[in-house]
């Protein structure tokens, strides 16, 4: 049985990969597997998510299906079947997308509980609102005490598109550390040396990642292995 995570690029597989350490060795134990699949940019993203999700709902009744792409920019599918000015657009873009497909199979009887496996979603904006959580988190600064927090919007996931996390991350490296955010390389770094109830919640509880948050549950009540406890948080 497997979760099929489709993300947008490289980075952001590598950073879930990381992030999700321990969550992947807990789904182990009960059989289940979850794979990020990076589809090279957001309009392959779109190009593609609807027949790969429909391919995988239909080889195996077990297995579940994540779209998560980056919510911005979306300003160059205005005037395109892609037009999405805010996640539950992009949520319904995918949906139609993923219908689509389905019915080119003939499958419109099992079209709801098909549909039922999967969970469209999106990083919002973009894989650097995960970093920001956890740059922001009491326990980061402490491990780095010259770096300073970032400034951004609580929760991180909220942030205004002309400054989106990618650039308050880059802004983070140049003004921290004196050199150029490494996009690959500083996602799993420092996602390697957190967790994931340190990026879900700050050092109060407050909830960082609501979106995010929403799609682990998801996964963790349709496997029956919850992504995160807590309880472990701070």
């Amino acid at each position: 049985m497997k979760v099929w995570v489709y993300v947008e690029g490289k980075s952001d597989k590598e950073a879930l990969s990381v992030l999700w350490k321990e969550w992947k060795q807990k789904l182990g134990r009960k059989n289940w597997q979850i794979q990020c699949i990076p589809l090279k940019g957001k309009s392959r993203y779109f190009k593609s998510v609807g027949p790969r999700t429909a391919a995988r709902l239909l080889q195996d009744k077990d297995d579940l299906v994540i779209g998560l792409p980056d919510l911005y920019p979306n300003r160059e599918y205005a005037k395109t079947e892609y037009r999405h000015q805010n996640l539950q657009e992009l949520k319904d873009v995918q949906r139609q997308l993923v219908k689509q497909s389905l019915l080119q199979q003939d499958n419109l009887a099992k079209i709801d509980s098909l549909m039922s496996r999967f969970y469209p979603s999106a990083l919002k904006h973009d894989m650097e609102m995960l970093l920001l959580a956890a740059l922001n988190h009491p326990l980061q600064s402490r491990r780095r005490e010259n770096d300073a927090s970032v400034k951004c919007r609580f929760p991180p996931e909220e942030q205004n598109q002309n400054r989106p996390p990618k650039k308050l991350v880059e802004e983070f490296f140049l003004a921290t550390r004196n050199r150029s955010y490494r996009e690959i390389a500083d996602s799993f770094a420092i996602l390697s040396e957190t967790t994931l109830p340190n990026v879900l919640f700050d050092g109060r509880g407050n909830e960082q990642c609501p979106e995010f948050r929403a799609m682990l549950d998801w996964i963790g009540q349709k496997t029956g292995v919850q992504a995160y406890d807590i309880g472990n948080a701070g």
